[in-house]
């Protein structure tokens, strides 16, 4: 089974999609509570900018569930935004990073509070940080990955957002190629 956790408006084919509310979603579920699956039924998790719009602790639980629901080999794909890129825009002044998606802030000081708290956002990652948590959920095999690619062709070419420098981890019990 193939889970895609937080679709909204962007269905995979030949994915299960859920979301809270969205139309486009095959199921219905609240990420912050248990996910409505067996134990090690899942091979593939997909979840794009999702987890920075729960709180830290939720996220531990949410990645708690994705670990209980994963097979031994399975895989867990997660990007979310880079909390050190958007500093880092901060500090050079960039404000036109995110035009493309609309997102022009007016000052460095609105770029830096609305990235950490528009749309939603709860929580915002480093790599340290999120590669900490998936630690503490009980993944051991983590990896860094470049945008839309991966060794596993189940988890390539998922990403439907522009690239702006997302932190995009895998992680699972052992991470092997496979398709």
């Amino acid at each position: 089974m193939k889970l895609h956790l937080g679709c909204g408006t962007h269905a995979l084919d030949g994915w299960v999609n859920l979301d809270l509310d969205a139309p486009a979603a095959d199921v219905h579920a609240d990420l912050r509570q248990a996910l409505p699956f067996p134990d090690a039924t899942a091979d593939w998790i997909f979840c794009e900018h999702v987890i920075e719009h729960i709180t830290r602790e939720e996220g531990l639980r949410l990645l708690v569930e994705c670990r209980r629901v994963l097979t031994l080999s399975g895989v867990l794909r997660l990007s979310t935004p880079d909390l050190r890129w958007l500093i880092a825009q901060y500090i050079a002044d960039n404000l036109d990073e995110w035009r493309d998606v609309t997102w022009t802030p007016q000052t460095s000081c609105q770029l830096m509070n609305e990235g950490m708290r528009s749309w939603g956002h709860q929580f915002l990652y480093d790599r340290d940080e999120l590669t900490a948590l998936l630690h503490q959920a009980g993944f051991t095999a983590i990896r860094t990955m470049p945008h839309r690619q991966s060794e596993h062709l189940a988890l390539t070419g998922l990403e439907c957002r522009p690239w702006h420098r997302e932190l995009i981890l895998e992680a699972g019990h052992a991470i092997e190629s496979s398709g």
